[in-house]
């Protein structure tokens, strides 16, 4: 059965239109809408909590943040994640011979965001400094930087389930077993689009400063697309990684871009919920688009209680992040000041004796306090 809860009141009876969770990979957080039909007692307020039960699994959970009212005396809702706060918390942070595990559990004690589990990233950075920056680029960039140090790809999401419930930091590998969309079952199309109108066959990197310049060419791909350049300034201290930075863009930029889709169904709940970053198996013949491919975006829209319909972009292979601060371990004094004025401040968390990482026991104060107000009920129909 489908039921969304707004402050523990059940909107069953009064939706107007199938609820849609939106999942995209640069999304941060997952998003929630939905549409009642205006009520007198319906009690509504910007920040109470939101959950979309489905199935007796709670499919999502967060805070309503955008509320409309139109003249039909229909009232539309907007509710985000917790991991919405991740790009809404700036401030200074500071990490130091921290994995990104590590990283990331000292972003979430920052934030005020629940812990649910966090795999082993293994690669230790000595200092990283970001100043005025925001967590979601900082988890983006401690995965770039963790990529480039064992080649390993990490993600992360919001689990809402009430059992599993937090942020869930894991390593992209394919699964054992993946769900198949085949047509005739609960594949209803795909389609897929190449453009060439954005590939740069040729990479210029020029440093105002030294006057030094590095070209990168890819002869084959100038000869097919044509002549398009990249062009991009470099500082100073970039001077000596120029060559291998140009070699970088050729081989990301001089690529035909490939888009796919696909629209299916989830028929009689027979499958979970999916999230940007799962793995899942396409077969439809006239398009190509056949073989295990990782999703990138995605709605699910939940049409009845037996039916959800799914519309999703899909990739060949996961989205590598990319560095986000090049000067995060630049400015020593920078460093040194950061790092005096976390001295002494310590999160609420106990060590998991497994892992060695500290699990947060619950949210922050922040977190507890909008909770406790507005309250929530567990469990499912």
């Amino acid at each position: 059965m489908l039921d969304i809860r707004l402050n523990g009141q059940s909107l069953r009876d009064i939706l107007t239109a199938p609820p849609k969770i939106s999942d995209q990979a640069n999304g941060v957080c997952r998003v929630l809408t939905f549409e009642v039909v205006y009520s007198d007692k319906l009690a509504n307020f910007l920040g109470q909590p939101v959950e979309l039960w489905y199935n007796s699994t709670r499919w999502f959970f967060g805070f309503m943040l955008k509320r409309g009212k139109t003249s039909d005396r229909k009232v539309t809702f907007t509710a985000y994640d917790p991991l919405f706060y991740f790009k809404r918390t700036q401030d200074d942070y500071y990490i130091t011979n921290q994995t990104a595990t590590q990283g990331f559990q000292y972003l979430a004690e920052q934030v005020g965001v629940k812990v649910a589990s966090l795999a082993d990233t293994a690669a230790v950075f000595e200092a990283l400094y970001y100043s005025g920056s925001t967590p979601d680029k900082i988890a983006v960039d401690l995965l770039a930087r963790t990529y480039k140090a064992n080649e390993r790809k990490f993600w992360y999401r919001y689990n809402p389930g009430v059992d599993d419930e937090g942020l869930n930091l894991f390593e992209r590998t394919v699964p054992v077993k993946i769900w198949a969309f085949t047509v005739g079952v609960n594949l209803s199309s795909a389609s897929i689009e190449e453009s060439a109108e954005e590939t740069c066959p040729v990479i210029k990197l020029v440093n105002r400063e030294t006057g030094k310049t590095v070209y990168e060419y890819d002869n084959d791909a100038i000869m097919q697309y044509g002549h398009q350049i990249h062009f991009e300034e470099v500082d100073k201290d970039k001077a000596d990684t120029m060559e291998a930075y140009a070699k970088e863009l050729l081989k990301k930029l001089s690529k035909v871009t490939t888009t796919m889709n696909i629209e299916g169904a989830n028929p009689d709940r027979v499958m979970p919920q999916f999230y940007s970053g799962d793995v899942i198996y396409v077969e439809e013949e006239l398009t190509g688009v056949i073989g295990g491919f990782y999703i990138r975006n995605i709605t699910q829209t939940f049409e009845s209680d037996n039916l959800v319909t799914i519309s999703a972009e899909i990739i060949e292979e996961p989205d590598i992040p990319e560095i986000q601060y090049q000067t995060a371990t630049e400015d020593k004094k920078e460093l040194a000041t950061a790092k005096a004025g976390r001295k002494g401040k310590k999160a609420d968390a106990t060590t998991d004796e497994g892992t060695g990482v500290q699990q947060s026991e619950g949210y922050s104060d922040f977190m507890k306090a909008q909770i406790e107000k507005y309250g929530i009920k567990k469990g499912g129909t």
